[in-house]
């Protein structure tokens, strides 16, 4: 307790909630973001350093025995970011990397007092974290290719297989419709709780009826645009592109999945781009060879029909209907989406190309507001400041702690209830903006 005293007293920590109309900031002791830097981030640290010692002999295995060296030297750089993160260190420049020139770039407008991690706005300082821990690792001569996240992922997947088995027989029938469209939409968005960095890499693991959940959950679904959606797509073209913008590995990239193959199957678009991270990121989310590993593990099922949607979906990947755009940085940099279009002006003309992008989960919907505390019932349209390549649709469960779009009152209901509501993925929001 005194320790937290004397850290907050150093680093001017406000023993308050963030203020309204402000950046979100760990600056704020009684906001998630403090939480985050505190408790979350070190301890995720904590877990890899852990596992590069438990597993060094497969490392050794898998990337030979010079790798020795770097496996020491990563887990001592890994406990010191810990280190650097408890003691607010400041945010320093990048030296390596296609993207250092982005990062940097970004870095050099801070202002001087708020290039640290308490300082700073929580979405810049949580995404330096984990590029900075990805730069640890490219820094060595043999760990380079390894994703420190991926046994996590996959054993995401190795828990999901019931409810995935659940969910394709369910779905091998079904039709083009309006109803049809929205139960698999509210599956994809519920799909996202499973959030290993929420849980700071624990497992969570989906039970029971997919379906009867979804219907289950309807109070929970705070903002439901389905309708909006499907007329943007149900009215586009059949030759036309939706994009997806992935969030978690695991069940919720299955759900991804279901809900393209479905858009393919209906007629409601030729092609289905997905947009991976091309770093290890926030601990769960989808890298090419998540994609690829997960196609790979559905087909080596016993079970008929979990091979089958592996092999159908490999085929979807191979003619190209399935599309994996190729690795963009600006996913895995700081920038909010509103700025796309000016850092980064090709991926925005390539998201222009599309007749729906779909954005999945909460860091995605951050990226989209920007880390600040609106007003809960300030416009969607509004908060997106510009962001309008195409028609867009977010599917998010709350972990964070903020949202727009509400109607008033809701979110005093809520707090009254349960003044952590938005912290727990318990609720979620499929908001829709149209170009």
């Amino acid at each position: 307790m005194c320790g937290d005293q004397d850290f907050d007293a150093k680093n001017g920590i406000v023993d308050g909630p963030t203020p309204p109309h402000t950046e979100l900031a760990a600056q704020y002791k009684q906001s998630f973001a403090y939480y985050t830097f505190r408790v979350r981030l070190p301890s995720t640290l904590a877990t890899i350093a852990d596992s590069l010692v438990k597993d060094k002999d497969e490392l050794l295995a898998t990337y030979g025995a010079a790798a020795g060296t770097d496996i020491e030297q990563t887990t001592k750089d890994v406990k010191q970011l810990r280190e650097d993160i408890l003691s607010n260190a400041s945010l320093l420049p990048f030296a390596e990397g296609k993207d250092a020139q982005l990062w940097n770039t970004f870095l050099d407008k801070l202002p001087s007092e708020r290039r640290s991690y308490f300082a700073v706005c929580w979405l810049y300082a949580e995404c330096y974290m984990y590029r900075r821990l990805s730069s640890i690792f490219q820094a060595t001569i043999n760990l380079t290719q390894h994703d420190y996240f991926s046994r996590q992922k996959q054993t995401a997947a190795r828990l999901s297989v019931d409810a995935m088995l659940a969910v394709a027989s369910a779905t091998r029938q079904n039709d083009r419709s309006a109803d049809t469209f929205r139960q698999l939409v509210k599956l994809n968005l519920w799909g996202n709780r499973c959030d290993l960095s929420i849980t700071s890499g624990k497992q969570v693991k989906p039970t029971g009826n997919a379906f009867d959940q979804v219907t289950d959950l309807e109070e929970k679904l705070l903002i439901d645009n389905t309708e909006a959606v499907w007329q943007a797509l149900d009215g586009g073209s059949s030759e036309g592109i939706v994009d997806i913008v992935f969030d978690n590995a695991g069940y919720e990239l299955y759900t991804d999945l279901i809900l393209a193959e479905y858009i393919i199957d209906k007629g409601l678009a030729a092609k289905v781009r997905f947009y991976p991270k091309a770093i290890p990121w926030f601990i769960s989310d989808v890298m090419e060879h998540d994609y690829h590993w997960t196609l790979q593990f559905l087909a080596d099922q016993p079970n008929a029909v979990l091979s089958e949607l592996g092999e159908k979906w490999q085929r979807l990947t191979k003619e190209g209907r399935f599309e994996l755009s190729p690795l963009e940085y600006f996913w895995t940099g700081p920038y909010e989406y509103y700025r796309m279009a000016e850092v980064n002006p090709e991926l925005y003309k390539r998201l222009k190309e599309a007749q729906l992008v779909i954005f999945k989960g909460d860091l995605n919907y951050r990226k989209l507001l920007g880390d600040f505390s609106w007003d809960s019932t300030e416009s969607f349209e509004t908060c997106l400041r510009g962001f309008r390549p195409s028609n867009l649709c977010t599917l998010r469960t709350v972990k964070a702690d903020l949202i727009c779009g509400l109607g008033a009152g809701v979110a005093e209901q809520l707090f009254a209830k349960d003044k952590e509501w938005m912290l727990t993925g318990e609720y979620g929001v499929i908001q829709f903006a149209s170009k």
